[in-house]
């Protein structure tokens, strides 16, 4: 775990990691079957190419999740400065990946221009 003692990152107040180029997160065929067909058509942007097959595993189309003006197409923002995502139970394995506080968290923040101290400290 990344987190400093009492340290909590709030991410639904950041939502840094969310904010990226196109073909900023890849979307594997695990992801696509726990999104379903449909929010697999809301959500992914169409294949880009191919990852080639490899010992054990088939090829499979190379897919990464739709971004709109600089952001993920599933971060919602609920009020001024709150993010959500609204496939948060069945995001990407990169998503799941990133953990809070953690040095790729960190350099999102520093993208987006936030310092490096977390959202909220506990007492």
């Amino acid at each position: 775990m990344y987190w400093a003692l009492g340290t909590n990152y709030d991410c639904t107040a950041c939502g840094a990691c969310c904010l990226g180029r196109r073909d900023y997160v890849q979307v594997f065929a695990d992801d696509v079957a726990r999104l379903g067909t449909a929010r697999t058509a809301e959500f992914v942007a169409p294949p880009v190419g191919e990852i080639p097959a490899s010992v054990g595993r088939q090829s499979e189309p190379r897919r990464f999740m739709k971004m709109t003006h600089g952001r993920c197409f599933a971060l919602r923002t609920v009020e001024s400065n709150r993010f959500l995502c609204a496939i948060y139970e069945d995001r990407p394995l990169l998503c799941r990946a990133l953990e809070p506080g953690s040095a790729p968290c960190l350099e999102a923040r520093a993208r987006r221009g936030l310092d490096a101290s977390p959202a909220n400290h506990d007492s």
